[in-house]
């Protein structure tokens, strides 16, 4: 009789190639379905004070928030999306663009 667990499977092989390539590309970043006012924070590079009293009141924000519980979450991408769209319109340069 033989013993399956020493046969290739090469489909299961190229599910496993596929999730290891998948890991390696994406940062961990893009693997959130929602982030919190620190992720956001991080992203930003913006303080806490300032996201809450200039970008978290706005609707395009608020539209995005999804908080089943009291702690307050934004959808992500679409949150970053959202920052990118409120620096233009506010012409707000990022910290790391060269002058």
């Amino acid at each position: 009789m033989l013993d399956q667990r020493n046969l290739f499977d090469p489909v299961e092989y190229a599910k496993e190639c596929i999730r290891e390539e998948v890991k390696k590309l994406m940062p961990k970043e893009i693997l959130f379905a929602t982030i919190d006012i620190n992720k956001l924070v991080q992203i930003t590079s913006h303080s806490v004070t300032y996201l809450e009293k200039h970008f978290i009141n706005t609707p395009d924000v608020q539209a995005l928030e999804c908080s089943p519980t009291t702690k307050r979450l934004w959808k992500y991408p679409d949150i970053r999306d959202c920052w990118l769209e409120f620096c233009e319109q506010n012409n707000i340069k990022s910290k790391e663009e060269p002058k």
